[in-house]
């Protein structure tokens, strides 16, 4: 469907496109595909939406006389649910957003709400892109502090180690991916700054640029929260290690106290036959007495340097 928006929102047929008047369309790959020579986009241009290498890669290109893209949008809530993906065409006067894959109608929903709104204001096509695109990620800023609430919550409720530290690499594997894909959209940005071809308005082109700062922001964003979860693993990691010390220091100093013993047991197990003791009434008890006085000796001793 395209509409005409020089001063109200008018259906129009693409036969009817004239560059006099401002147009903005959302079709699918396949209704784009029907008239892609109608509104003069490239061959090459449609081939590659199709390029399989291309998949999970953002972009924007500059053609001759007009600006095509993909867009592969990430829930920063949820990173690992399919993709939603389109395509975008920005002439002078027609931005046109091709629906690739939209199965919560996220795409469709933000150009219904971004384009009725932003057209009361009687705005550019350079404006509606800026507007559009915001749109698409107004919901980050609140997804990530979730990330960040789920960080939190996750350092303060430590139970089980092994889960601890599979919930943490999950984090980090997720918080990765969303600032390799936050970086992919500041070159969009910046490559829509450029102004190739004189497409935007002069004096709108500076949208692009609030829009890079905008990306530039969640980036940064995803990078606190990157050392939120570096600093929690550590200190994750310093109460295993405090933990396993404390434990090899209660096995040094039980094997510490028994250690005289073992070296009592083995001399008075060698059996010779001059050893006085073994002839003693009182050798038996004695040895006892005194293996007791070792041990309480040497617990004694430990606590008070408080390796107990």
């Amino acid at each position: 469907m395209i509409y005409q928006v020089d001063h109200h929102k008018v259906q129009v047929n693409i036969q009817d496109i004239q560059e006099n008047h401002r147009y903005i369309g959302m079709m699918s790959l396949d209704e784009l595909k029907s008239c892609y020579q109608q509104l003069g986009i490239e061959q090459t241009s449609i081939e590659r939406l199709e390029d399989p290498s291309l998949f999970h890669q953002n972009m924007i290109i500059p053609a001759y006389h007009y600006y095509y893209g993909l867009i592969h949008l990430i829930n920063a809530r949820d990173i690992f649910v399919k993709k939603d993906t389109l395509a975008l065409f920005i002439f002078k006067h027609l931005f046109l957003v091709v629906v690739i894959d939209d199965e919560d109608q996220h795409i469709r929903e933000v150009f219904q709400s971004s384009t009725d709104d932003v057209l009361q204001r009687d705005v550019s096509i350079t404006r509606l892109v800026y507007y559009f695109l915001s749109d698409l990620l107004a919901a980050d800023y609140r997804y990530l502090e979730e990330l960040q609430n789920e960080i939190e919550e996750l350092e303060s409720h430590e139970e089980d180690a092994m889960s601890f530290t599979n919930q943490l690499r999950q984090l980090n594997k997720e918080l990765l991916l969303l600032q390799n894909y936050y970086e992919n959209l500041m070159t969009i940005g910046e490559d829509l700054e450029m102004n190739h071809h004189h497409i935007f308005e002069d004096d709108d082109s500076r949208y692009f640029e609030i829009f890079t700062r905008r990306i530039e922001r969640l980036s940064k964003n995803v990078e606190m929260l990157r050392e939120i979860l570096n600093q929690a693993q550590t200190a994750h990691q310093s109460r295993e290690d405090y933990k396993l010390n404390k434990t090899m220091q209660f096995f040094t100093v039980v094997t510490t106290i028994f250690m005289p013993l073992t070296l009592i047991a083995g001399w008075y197990g060698m059996n010779f036959e001059n050893m006085p003791e073994l002839k003693s009434v009182y050798g038996y008890p004695a040895i006892i007495v005194l293996s007791g006085i070792i041990v309480v000796g040497l617990i004694i001793l430990f606590k008070k340097k408080k390796f107990l």
